[in-house]
């Protein structure tokens, strides 16, 4: 019985450290095939005024492309302060790769916002981490089978670098400028819709601000003066939208549906609709104003239909 219980001890005691050694084994392999991972703020520029749009993404940088997932643990913010604004882009970009440090670097976008901030300074955006998932060839041990490759997945706590940027001030406007808070680069055009338009019954133009950046909240092109040959303004309906383009750009659109009655058959125009706003990559203020329209205005008799006998 002795002899039995020895070699029952024995074997089990062989089984436990043969385990043990195969599963030190897998870790060190793992150990060595640790992947290199770092989570960066990019920004496309590092000084830009008061008020500009910009976008901040947050994106994992890692050496191998087998990365399963990347959940936040906190969020990146912005030290001392906060955003005037701050718009989510979702998506926040497709996966790509590229070249640094002699490296090869597999970029995985994980989120994005459009931001503005109000006030100059030095400014630094990060911190906050994400828990990342990156998956590994792995033997497992099939009773039936033997030795059988699959994949299974470890966890790394990756903290988010923080990024430097500076916020410059605006400069004073000219004095004879209605400058409405807006920057960015846009354009103006008035649009008149095909179809009879008859003296004394209403109709339909539009007058549309668009273009790259953001307009400032409750800032309206100026249009009343563009209604005073041969037309009266009778009311306005505003829309806004925005959105983003796929170079991270932010672009803006404001839509005045201007609805309005000729009172002149001869002599009816919409005249020009202007905006100001400062333009960035000029460094200057602009002043844009839409083409004047004439408007082919009917007889309302030409409406009345003629009766044969």
């Amino acid at each position: 019985m002795v002899s039995i219980r020895s070699n029952i001890v024995f074997l089990l005691t062989l089984l436990i450290s043969s385990s043990v050694g195969f599963a030190r084994n897998q870790g060190s392999a793992a150990d060595a095939n640790t992947p290199e991972l770092r989570i960066v703020c990019e920004m496309p520029e590092r000084e830009f005024y008061e008020g500009q749009p910009v976008p901040v993404i947050v994106t994992l940088m890692s050496s191998t492309p087998d990365v399963a997932f990347a959940k936040p643990i906190s969020l990146p913010h912005l030290f001392g302060s906060e955003f005037s604004t701050s718009q989510v882009i979702s998506p926040a970009g497709n996966a790509y790769e590229k070249s640094e440090g002699g490296k090869k670097w597999f970029c995985f976008p994980l989120r994005a916002n459009m931001v503005t901030i109000d006030n100059k300074g030095k400014y630094e955006y990060g911190g906050g981490s994400f828990m990342v998932g990156v998956n590994y060839p792995a033997v497992v041990r099939d009773p039936f089978w033997g030795p059988m490759r699959t994949m299974r997945t470890e966890e790394f706590e990756i903290p988010v670098q923080k990024v430097k940027f500076k916020v410059k001030s605006l400069p004073a406007p000219p004095g004879n400028l209605q400058y409405s808070g807006s920057v960015g680069s846009f354009e103006i055009k008035t649009v008149v819709p095909e179809g009879d338009i008859f003296v004394g019954e209403e109709a339909t133009a539009y007058i549309i601000l668009s273009g790259t950046g953001m307009i400032a909240e409750s800032t309206l092109p100026e249009y009343r003066d563009a209604f005073k040959t041969g037309v009266s303004l009778k009311s306005v309906t505003e829309s806004r939208d925005e959105g983003h383009d796929n170079n991270g750009r932010m672009l803006s659109e404001i839509k005045l549906e201007c609805t309005f009655i000729p009172t002149d058959r001869d002599n009816a125009e919409i005249g020009e609709a202007r905006f100001d706003f400062f333009n960035p990559s000029t460094g200057k203020y602009e002043t844009i104003k839409s083409k004047p329209v004439k408007i082919k205005v009917k007889s309302t008799a030409s409406k009345r239909s003629v009766m044969s006998i």
